[in-house]
């Protein structure tokens, strides 16, 4: 939500470097662009392409590789240059004002007692089937409005104003009712700039129903599954990595690391650090300083690197950061 037009934001390094999964559009004036050429046209974005989803097919790529209509791409960015990273691959979507939650578990729950402390002038609206439930959530919250009623009633839906809701998330614990708010987000849409202009995101258990995201017109499908995975991986990897996210079905992983004086990385410049070519550095935290690194960029005791790497290449990337030669 804070990041409007992406598929995916996930903070590195205290929140200072962000992951954004961004599709690109027919819009996106970059497409058939070299890499090497993205960065002389944006030369003060501190953003750096380092996976692209194409098809079937997921890769690192290299900088002759061009930006293609359909592609996912993963860019590591400067978490200040969010909106500008998003708007170079032309996405200019607005941070929603009035938002509709259905579902007040404690993920919907959590979620707008969040945005109440974080978000301001947003309104946010809560539709929770459960009478005790609801109560409960109208005396937690300040500012959201809960309405005891069946997110798929539609006179319940009318009485939430999902009309004039710029995002709808349906939270709730059943995945078949998650995908159907979104079928009436359609249904209730006055025409089809209304449909473009919301933003629908569904709660998703259930793997196999992200094939029917681009049929169903959701725009982003929550995996809490994702989430677990990735806040297990950096307790299991070795050295010191700091955080881990994985993308493409586990075939990659973003990972966070630190340069301490055991590292084989220590006062190397990157063109001789001998990295594979199935791991490519992001973006690196310097003194609180984000610097997206260059051929010649020497790594630093202390130097929080985010990085991707491909699963089969994580033992090579966990010696490189490891806390001792043992």
């Amino acid at each position: 939500m804070e990041a409007p037009g992406a598929l995916d934001s996930v903070p590195f390094a205290d929140n200072q470097i962000r992951l954004l999964e961004i599709l690109i559009k027919d819009n996106c004036k970059l497409i058939g662009l070299k890499l090497n050429e993205l960065t002389k046209k944006f030369p003060n974005l501190e953003a750096n392409i380092i996976a692209i989803i194409r098809g079937d097919k997921s890769f690192i790529p290299k900088k002759t590789d061009q930006v293609q209509e359909n592609d996912k791409i993963y860019v590591i960015s400067n978490s200040a240059q969010m909106v500008e990273t998003l708007e170079a691959f032309g996405h200019t979507e607005k941070i929603s004002k009035k938002i509709l939650i259905i579902g007040g578990g404690n993920i919907g729950f959590n979620l707008a007692k969040n945005i109440e402390e974080t978000l301001e002038g947003v309104r946010v609206k809560i539709v929770e089937k459960d009478k005790t439930r609801a109560e409960f959530l109208a005396n937690e919250l300040n500012n959201s409005i809960v309405i005891n009623g069946n997110g798929l009633d539609e006179e319940v839906l009318s009485e939430a104003n999902l009309d004039e809701a710029e995002t709808v998330l349906a939270l709730t614990n059943d995945d078949e009712d998650n995908l159907m708010v979104s079928v009436l987000v359609e249904k209730f849409a006055k025409d089809q700039k209304d449909i473009n202009d919301k933003r629908t995101m569904a709660l998703i258990n259930k793997p196999n129903y992200s094939l029917l995201q681009s049929s169903l017109k959701i725009d982003d499908l929550i995996d809490p599954r994702m989430n677990t995975v990735s806040s297990i991986l950096k307790h299991v990897h070795k050295g010191t990595i700091e955080n881990a996210y994985t993308i493409s079905n586990g075939e990659y992983e973003v990972i966070e690391a630190e340069i301490i004086e055991t590292s084989e990385l220590i006062n190397k410049e990157l063109k001789n650090a001998n990295l594979p070519d199935q791991i490519r550095i992001g973006a690196v935290l310097r003194n609180k300083k984000v610097i997206i690194p260059k051929s010649d960029f020497i790594f630093q005791n202390d130097d929080k690197i985010v990085l991707i790497v491909k699963k089969d290449t994580i033992s090579v990337m966990e010696n490189l950061f490891r806390l001792s030669s043992i």
